[in-house]
């Protein structure tokens, strides 16, 4: 079936999925991966940035955004990878550039473990290969999703403010969710993304052992430089916070790191520009970014 193009990106079917993908700019490929509970809007300030000089594709995994969801629910991660080499097949891309986003970033790592001869550069930014940092700690909006009946009638009843009470303490600067921006992020919901919401905290989609091994695909794959990896961090991440990433970052050797001070777990949302510039320096000369100290 033809790709179909809209306003604010494209439909691409692989199969019988339909994919929905934010494409612009020309040169070497860059992929951007969402987390959760957002999708391609995320990315939607620092594309721009990075597709002055490549070629910038930030689709909607199987599940979130316009994408097709699932009956069975959001696929585990490994599917998900399975599911994105299908997407760049389809896109006859080769090799790539992967940037990933909380989920995104175990994505991105997941497609490293299946395909390293696929990956040119690895960007992660806020995530984590501790299974304790997902459960999270105490009480969140997204709690009561997990009981079940009362998950169910919550989840039918949800607005676009409680979006913003689960947003908020991941955020170092609140006032960049204005309500035009929450509009964007609530548009999934109302299109079946409620139903996927529901499935996700209630079925886990990777294992801590799954995490272990991706953590030590990211030592053995990207260390010395093989696959430049990037760690960039908002240091004020509450749940993925950065003493995780210095960790990391010193464990793989010949990797880069960047903090932003100033910056939560939603760092695409804070600071979308520094963010495309740091990845647009990465991507074209990696050692011109600092090396973990």
């Amino acid at each position: 079936m033809a790709r179909i193009e809209t306003d604010q990106g494209a439909f691409v079917y692989v199969a019988a999925r339909r994919w929905f993908i934010r494409d612009q700019g020309t040169g070497n490929p860059v992929v951007f991966l969402h987390g959760i509970p957002t999708w391609s809007f995320l990315w939607r300030k620092v594309l721009p940035v990075v597709a002055r000089d490549f070629r910038v594709i930030a689709p909607d995994l199987p599940g979130f955004g316009y994408s097709d969801k699932p009956a069975t629910g959001i696929p585990p991660v490994s599917e998900l990878a399975t599911e994105l080499a299908r997407l760049l097949d389809r896109l006859a891309i080769e090799r790539v550039a992967l940037v990933g986003h909380d989920l995104g970033s175990l994505v991105a790592t997941a497609f490293l473990e299946r395909w390293p001869e696929r990956v040119t550069h690895l960007v992660l930014t806020n995530t984590s290969f501790r299974v304790e940092r997902w459960r999270g700690e105490g009480w969140s909006p997204l709690s009561v999703l997990r009981v079940p009946v009362l998950g169910d009638i919550a989840i039918q009843f949800a607005r676009p403010w409680m979006l913003r009470l689960a947003m908020r303490p991941f955020l170092s600067d609140p006032s960049v969710l204005d309500w035009a921006t929450l509009r964007g992020y609530w548009e999934p919901f109302q299109r079946s993304f409620r139903r996927m919401l529901v499935y996700l905290v209630r079925r886990p989609l990777f294992t801590a052992a799954d995490l272990t091994r991706w953590r030590t695909v990211l030592v053995e794959r990207c260390g010395t430089g093989r696959v430049p990896l990037l760690l960039a961090w908002g240091a004020r991440d509450p749940q993925f916070r950065i003493d995780e990433a210095y960790e990391l970052a010193g464990a793989v050797a010949g990797s880069r790191f960047l903090p932003f001070t100033h910056a939560s777990h939603f760092l695409p949302e804070e600071r979308p520009r520094a963010l495309g510039r740091a990845i647009a320096v990465f991507l074209a000369r990696p050692e011109a970014l600092p090396a973990p100290h």
